[in-house]
C-alpha cells in the first residue's frame, strides 16, 4: 500500500496542536485527550471555508487564513497517520492469523495421517490381539508388562485423536476471529483511504491560494517598482508589506530544511542479529528476534543468508545526492521515479527504520529470482514478518515496501 505523509515543518506541528488547544475549557477543566482531538479534526471538512478576495484584501487577512489553510493540511496529516497506523496494526493482525491458521492446517494434515496409520495398524494388528498375548504370558511379570505396553499404546492413540479434535475446533475459531479480523482491516482501509482525501482536498485548497497570493505578490511587487518615481515613500511601503507576506507565504507552504522531522525512528530502538557463518545485520529491535530465527531456520535448511539492514538517513541523503541531484528539490522533493537510479526521499525508505533487509545469498551477492535463498524465503519470510518488494528480488520488510 502507498502511504502519503506530507513532511511538516515544527511550526506546522506546534501550530495544529496550538488550534487544537484552543478547544480547551476555562481554567480548571479537563484538556481534550488525543483521540477527542483527532475526532474534532476529523469531524471539519476537508476545505477550510475561505471568503476573501485575494487581490483586494488585507495583507493581515491573507496571513491569517494562510495560517488556517496550514493549520487545517497539519491537522489532516494528523488523522491520516492516525488511520494509517490503525490500518497497519489491523493488516498486522490479519497476517498473524493468516499465519496461524497455516500453522493449524498443517498440524491437522499430520494428525489426520497419524489417524489414517493407527486404521490400518488396528486393521493389519487388531488391538484384541495384545490383550490375548497377555493371557500368554509365562509369567505374571511378563503379563504385567504386556498390559502396559497394551494401555501405553492406547493412551498415545487416544492422545493424538483428541489433538486433532482440539486442531479442528481452534482452526474453526481462528477462521471465524479472521472473518473479523478482515472486516476491521477494511473498515481502517476505508477510514484511512476517507482521510487521505480529505488532506488531498485540504492541499489542493492550499495550493490553490498560495498560487493567487503568489499572482498578488507579483502584481505589487510590479506596482512598488512603479511607484519608485512618483511615491517613493509609498513604493517602501508596499514593498515591506509584501516582503511580509512573502514570508508568510514561504513558511505556509516550504518544506523543512532537513529530514529529522519526517524520518521515524527505528522501533524498539537498534539490535544487531549473527549470520550463521559471521557477519551481522543491524535491524529494528522490534524484529530482532524474527530475523534470528529466519537465518537460524535457513541455516538449518542449508541456506545461508545475510545482508544489510539498517541505513544512517543521512546515507540516504548522500544518496539522492548522487542518483537525483544536489539542489533541495532534489534532495527532499524530487520524486524517487525521476532519479537515476530510483532513490526514496530521505525519511521514506524502510532501511532507515531498521525495518527492511537486503539479504544476502550463500556467500555471494544478494538474493536473486529463482535462486535456493529466493525459493526459501518465497516460501518462508512471511512466517517470521517479512514480505517482499516485488520491483527487488533481495529487500524484504515488513510490510513489502
Amino acid at each position: 500500500m502507498i502511504r502519503f505523509r506530507t513532511a511538516l515543518t515544527r511550526g506546522v506541528v506546534a501550530t495544529a496542536v496550538a488550534a487544537a488547544t484552543l478547544t480547551i475549557s476555562p481554567s480548571g477543566a479537563q484538556e481534550p485527550s488525543a483521540e477527542e482531538q483527532l475526532d474534532d479534526v476529523r469531524a471539519r471538512s476537508a476545505e477550510v471555508e475561505l471568503e476573501i478576495d485575494v487581490i483586494a484584501a488585507e495583507e493581515a487577512e491573507i496571513q491569517a487564513a494562510l495560517a488556517e489553510l496550514q493549520t487545517n493540511v497539519a491537522g489532516q496529516q494528523v488523522v491520516v497517520n492516525a488511520a494509517e497506523d490503525a490500518l497497519d496494526v489491523a493488516e498486522a493482525d490479519v497476517a498473524a492469523s493468516t499465519a496461524e491458521i497455516e500453522r493449524l492446517e498443517a498440524e491437522i494434515v499430520e494428525l489426520d495421517a497419524s489417524a489414517d496409520q493407527m486404521v490400518v495398524d488396528a486393521f493389519v494388528d487388531p488391538p484384541i490381539n495384545h490383550a490375548l498375548d497377555i493371557f500368554q504370558a509365562e509369567t505374571l511379570a511378563d503379563a504385567t508388562v504386556k498390559d502396559a505396553i497394551v494401555e501405553i499404546q492406547a493412551d498415545a492413540d487416544a492422545d493424538a485423536i483428541e489433538r486433532l479434535g482440539e486442531a479442528q475446533e481452534q482452526l474453526e475459531v481462528e477462521r471465524e476471529e479472521q472473518e473479523e479480523l478482515a472486516a476491521t482491516a477494511a473498515e481502517k482501509k476505508d477510514e484511512a483511504d476517507a482521510a487521505l482525501a480529505d488532506l488531498e482536498a485540504g492541499l489542493a485548497q492550499q495550493e490553490a491560494f498560495a498560487t493567487e497570493v503568489e499572482n498578488r505578490l507579483n502584481a505589487k511587487l510590479a506596482e512598488a517598482e512603479a511607484l519608485k518615481a512618483s511615491d517613493a515613500a509609498l513604493s517602501e511601503q508596499i514593498l515591506e508589506e509584501q516582503a511580509a507576506l512573502a514570508a508568510a507565504l514561504e513558511e505556509a507552504t516550504a518544506q523543512p530544511a532537513t529530514s529529522e522531522s519526517t524520518i521515524t525512528p527505528a522501533p524498539g530502538g537498534l539490535a544487531t542479529v549473527t549470520c550463521p557463518t559471521g557477519g551481522s545485520i543491524t535491524v529494528a529491535g522490534s524484529i530482532a528476534g524474527n530475523v534470528q530465527a529466519l537465518l537460524d531456520a535457513s541455516a538449518a535448511d542449508g541456506i545461508v543468508m545475510c545482508g544489510g539492514g539498517y541505513r544512517d538517513p543521512q546515507e540516504q541523503i548522500e544518496l539522492r545526492k548522487q542518483h537525483c541531484g544536489t539542489s533541495y528539490y532534489a534532495i527532499y522533493e524530487m520524486p524517487s521515479s525521476q532519479c537515476n537510479p530510483p532513490t526514496a526521499r530521505p525519511g521514506s525508505s524502510m532501511h532507515e527504520q531498521g525495518l527492511a533487509i537486503d539479504f544476502t545469498c550463500n556467500g555471494g551477492g544478494t538474493v536473486s529470482y529463482g535462486s535456493t535463498c529466493w525459493n526459501w524465503l518465497s516460501d518462508n519470510a512471511a512466517s517470521y514478518g517479512l514480505y517482499n518488494l516485488p520491483s527487488e528480488s533481495w529487500h524484504w520488510s515488513t510490510n513489502g515496501n
